[in-house]
Protein backbone atom coordinates (compact mmCIF):
# COMPACT_ATOMS: atom_id res chain seq x y z
CA UNK A 1 0.00 0.00 0.00
CA UNK A 2 1.20 3.50 -0.80
CA UNK A 3 1.77 6.38 1.58
CA UNK A 4 -1.38 7.25 3.49
CA UNK A 5 -3.27 9.61 5.79
CA UNK A 6 -5.51 7.83 8.31
CA UNK A 7 -8.10 9.00 10.83
CA UNK A 8 -7.63 7.29 14.21
CA UNK A 9 -8.85 7.53 17.79
CA UNK A 10 -6.72 8.36 20.82
CA UNK A 11 -6.79 4.69 21.83
CA UNK A 12 -5.38 3.72 18.43
CA UNK A 13 -2.67 6.34 18.86
CA UNK A 14 -1.54 4.60 22.05
CA UNK A 15 -1.14 1.38 20.05
CA UNK A 16 1.11 3.17 17.53
CA UNK A 17 3.60 4.05 20.25
CA UNK A 18 4.11 0.36 21.04
CA UNK A 19 5.87 -0.31 17.74
CA UNK A 20 8.16 2.57 16.83
CA UNK A 21 11.54 0.83 16.85
CA UNK A 22 13.52 1.75 13.75
CA UNK A 23 10.95 4.31 12.62
CA UNK A 24 11.13 8.07 12.31
CA UNK A 25 8.43 9.59 14.51
CA UNK A 26 7.22 13.10 13.67
CA UNK A 27 4.71 14.64 16.10
CA UNK A 28 2.56 17.70 15.40
CA UNK A 29 0.57 19.15 18.31
CA UNK A 30 -2.72 20.59 17.07
CA UNK A 31 -3.09 22.58 20.30
CA UNK A 32 -0.12 24.70 19.22
CA UNK A 33 -1.25 25.10 15.59
CA UNK A 34 -3.77 27.92 15.25
CA UNK A 35 -3.22 28.81 11.58
CA UNK A 36 -1.31 27.85 8.44
CA UNK A 37 1.81 29.74 9.55
CA UNK A 38 1.99 27.75 12.79
CA UNK A 39 1.65 24.54 10.80
CA UNK A 40 4.47 25.45 8.39
CA UNK A 41 6.81 26.22 11.29
CA UNK A 42 5.90 22.94 13.03
CA UNK A 43 6.40 20.70 10.01
CA UNK A 44 9.48 22.50 8.70
CA UNK A 45 11.20 22.14 12.06
CA UNK A 46 10.72 18.37 11.67
CA UNK A 47 11.58 17.68 8.02
CA UNK A 48 14.02 20.46 7.04
CA UNK A 49 17.21 18.74 8.13
CA UNK A 50 19.24 18.49 4.91
CA UNK A 51 19.97 22.03 3.68
CA UNK A 52 18.18 24.17 6.32
CA UNK A 53 15.88 25.90 3.85
CA UNK A 54 13.90 27.56 6.64
CA UNK A 55 16.87 29.70 7.64
CA UNK A 56 17.87 30.36 4.05
CA UNK A 57 14.44 31.34 2.73
CA UNK A 58 12.01 31.42 5.67
CA UNK A 59 8.96 29.38 6.51
CA UNK A 60 6.62 29.13 3.54
CA UNK A 61 5.22 26.73 0.92
CA UNK A 62 8.28 27.05 -1.31
CA UNK A 63 10.86 26.30 1.36
CA UNK A 64 8.65 23.42 2.56
CA UNK A 65 8.51 22.04 -0.99
CA UNK A 66 12.27 22.35 -1.43
CA UNK A 67 12.93 20.60 1.88
CA UNK A 68 10.44 17.83 1.13
CA UNK A 69 11.85 17.22 -2.34
CA UNK A 70 15.18 16.24 -0.79
CA UNK A 71 13.55 12.96 0.19
CA UNK A 72 16.23 10.62 -1.17
CA UNK A 73 19.01 12.49 0.63
CA UNK A 74 16.82 12.70 3.71
CA UNK A 75 16.19 8.96 3.67
CA UNK A 76 19.90 8.22 3.38
CA UNK A 77 20.77 10.70 6.13
CA UNK A 78 18.16 9.32 8.53
CA UNK A 79 18.36 5.62 7.77
CA UNK A 80 21.37 4.84 5.57
CA UNK A 81 20.58 1.71 3.57
CA UNK A 82 17.89 0.40 5.95
CA UNK A 83 14.18 0.32 5.18
CA UNK A 84 12.64 3.70 5.82
CA UNK A 85 9.38 4.13 7.76
CA UNK A 86 7.99 7.50 8.78
CA UNK A 87 5.15 7.83 11.29
CA UNK A 88 3.67 11.33 11.51
CA UNK A 89 1.11 11.90 14.26
CA UNK A 90 -1.00 15.05 13.96
CA UNK A 91 -2.59 15.12 17.39
CA UNK A 92 -5.97 16.84 17.70
CA UNK A 93 -5.89 18.87 14.44
CA UNK A 94 -7.70 22.18 14.88
CA UNK A 95 -10.98 21.99 12.96
CA UNK A 96 -11.90 25.49 14.14
CA UNK A 97 -9.10 27.13 12.14
CA UNK A 98 -10.05 29.43 9.29
CA UNK A 99 -11.23 27.30 6.36
CA UNK A 100 -8.38 28.11 3.96
CA UNK A 101 -5.81 27.57 6.72
CA UNK A 102 -7.22 24.09 7.40
CA UNK A 103 -7.32 23.23 3.72
CA UNK A 104 -3.77 24.46 3.22
CA UNK A 105 -2.45 22.22 6.01
CA UNK A 106 -4.12 19.27 4.30
CA UNK A 107 -2.46 20.26 1.02
CA UNK A 108 0.94 20.26 2.72
CA UNK A 109 0.38 16.76 4.04
CA UNK A 110 -1.00 15.26 0.84
CA UNK A 111 1.87 16.86 -1.10
CA UNK A 112 4.38 15.39 1.34
CA UNK A 113 2.88 11.92 0.96
CA UNK A 114 3.09 12.15 -2.81
CA UNK A 115 6.63 13.58 -2.93
CA UNK A 116 7.91 10.96 -0.48
CA UNK A 117 6.14 8.03 -2.17
CA UNK A 118 9.25 6.62 -3.84
CA UNK A 119 11.75 7.30 -1.04
CA UNK A 120 10.04 7.24 2.36
CA UNK A 121 7.28 4.88 3.50
CA UNK A 122 5.10 7.45 5.23
CA UNK A 123 1.97 7.13 7.36
CA UNK A 124 0.24 10.27 8.58
CA UNK A 125 -2.30 9.83 11.39
CA UNK A 126 -4.95 12.36 12.41
CA UNK A 127 -5.76 11.69 16.07
CA UNK A 128 -9.35 12.76 16.82
CA UNK A 129 -10.27 13.02 20.52
CA UNK A 130 -14.01 12.33 20.25
CA UNK A 131 -13.72 9.52 17.70
CA UNK A 132 -15.52 6.42 18.93
CA UNK A 133 -15.67 4.16 15.88
CA UNK A 134 -12.31 2.67 14.91
CA UNK A 135 -12.96 2.88 11.17
CA UNK A 136 -9.44 3.93 10.14
CA UNK A 137 -10.80 5.85 7.16
CA UNK A 138 -7.90 6.89 4.98
CA UNK A 139 -6.45 8.57 1.92
CA UNK A 140 -3.93 6.42 0.04
CA UNK A 141 -1.41 7.72 -2.49
CA UNK A 142 -0.80 5.33 -5.37
CA UNK A 143 0.53 5.19 -8.91
CA UNK A 144 -1.93 5.29 -11.82
CA UNK A 145 -0.67 1.85 -12.89
CA UNK A 146 -2.18 0.36 -9.72
CA UNK A 147 -5.77 1.29 -10.63
CA UNK A 148 -6.97 -2.09 -11.91
CA UNK A 149 -5.27 -3.87 -9.02
CA UNK A 150 -7.06 -1.57 -6.56
CA UNK A 151 -10.46 -2.14 -8.18
CA UNK A 152 -9.92 -5.90 -8.02
CA UNK A 153 -8.79 -5.77 -4.38
CA UNK A 154 -11.78 -3.61 -3.37
CA UNK A 155 -14.36 -5.83 -5.11
CA UNK A 156 -17.72 -5.87 -3.33
CA UNK A 157 -17.47 -2.29 -2.11
CA UNK A 158 -19.18 0.74 -3.64
CA UNK A 159 -16.59 2.27 -5.96
CA UNK A 160 -16.75 5.87 -7.19
CA UNK A 161 -14.22 6.98 -9.77
CA UNK A 162 -13.43 10.51 -10.97
CA UNK A 163 -10.79 11.74 -13.41
CA UNK A 164 -9.20 14.91 -12.03
CA UNK A 165 -7.64 15.94 -15.34
CA UNK A 166 -8.90 19.42 -16.16
CA UNK A 167 -10.79 19.85 -12.86
CA UNK A 168 -9.90 23.35 -11.68
CA UNK A 169 -12.81 24.35 -9.44
CA UNK A 170 -13.78 22.91 -6.08
CA UNK A 171 -17.46 23.46 -6.85
CA UNK A 172 -17.34 21.04 -9.79
CA UNK A 173 -15.41 18.51 -7.73
CA UNK A 174 -17.82 18.68 -4.79
CA UNK A 175 -20.92 18.56 -7.01
CA UNK A 176 -19.64 15.43 -8.75
CA UNK A 177 -19.28 13.66 -5.42
CA UNK A 178 -22.61 14.86 -4.02
CA UNK A 179 -24.50 13.94 -7.18
CA UNK A 180 -23.13 10.40 -7.27
CA UNK A 181 -22.74 9.43 -3.60
CA UNK A 182 -25.15 9.76 -0.72
CA UNK A 183 -23.39 7.24 1.56
CA UNK A 184 -26.66 5.52 2.50
CA UNK A 185 -25.70 2.04 1.31
CA UNK A 186 -24.61 -0.55 3.85
CA UNK A 187 -21.43 -1.41 1.92
CA UNK A 188 -18.07 0.19 2.48
CA UNK A 189 -16.98 2.89 0.04
CA UNK A 190 -13.93 3.34 -2.16
CA UNK A 191 -13.30 6.66 -3.94
CA UNK A 192 -10.69 6.69 -6.71
CA UNK A 193 -9.38 9.96 -8.15
CA UNK A 194 -7.13 9.53 -11.19
CA UNK A 195 -4.69 12.19 -12.46
CA UNK A 196 -4.52 13.64 -8.96
CA UNK A 197 -1.64 16.05 -9.49
CA UNK A 198 -4.14 18.87 -8.91
CA UNK A 199 -4.17 17.99 -5.21
CA UNK A 200 -0.52 18.98 -5.05
CA UNK A 201 0.18 22.00 -7.25
CA UNK A 202 -1.94 21.86 -10.38
CA UNK A 203 -4.69 24.29 -9.34
CA UNK A 204 -5.14 27.42 -7.24
CA UNK A 205 -4.44 26.67 -3.59
CA UNK A 206 -7.86 27.89 -2.43
CA UNK A 207 -9.63 25.47 -4.77
CA UNK A 208 -7.34 22.65 -3.65
CA UNK A 209 -8.02 23.53 -0.01
CA UNK A 210 -11.79 23.26 -0.47
CA UNK A 211 -11.44 19.92 -2.27
CA UNK A 212 -9.34 18.44 0.51
CA UNK A 213 -11.70 19.76 3.18
CA UNK A 214 -14.48 17.90 1.36
CA UNK A 215 -12.51 14.65 1.37
CA UNK A 216 -11.05 14.81 4.87
CA UNK A 217 -13.65 16.63 6.95
CA UNK A 218 -16.94 15.96 5.17
CA UNK A 219 -16.23 12.36 4.19
CA UNK A 220 -13.48 10.72 6.25
CA UNK A 221 -14.43 12.42 9.52
CA UNK A 222 -18.21 12.69 9.25
CA UNK A 223 -19.40 9.61 7.36
CA UNK A 224 -19.62 6.74 9.83
CA UNK A 225 -18.69 4.04 7.35
CA UNK A 226 -15.41 2.49 6.30
CA UNK A 227 -14.04 4.65 3.49
CA UNK A 228 -10.84 4.49 1.46
CA UNK A 229 -9.88 7.33 -0.87
CA UNK A 230 -7.21 6.64 -3.47
CA UNK A 231 -5.38 9.53 -5.08
CA UNK A 232 -3.65 8.14 -8.17
CA UNK A 233 -0.72 10.10 -9.59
Amino acid sequence: MGNSLTIISRKEKEELYKNLEGKWLIELDGNKIKNEDDFVVAIMNEIDIVYDYKNLYGYDWYSFRDAAMESKILAKKMFGSKKTDVIMIYDNPRLDMYEIDRGSTYQYLISLLQWWETSLDTRVYFVIDNLVDNLENKIIIEDMLEKEKIIKAEKGKIIFEMDMKGVQLAEKFINQIDENLDFTEENNYVLIFTNSYSFVQGIHYQECSLMLIKLIEDILLKIRKEIKIYLLF
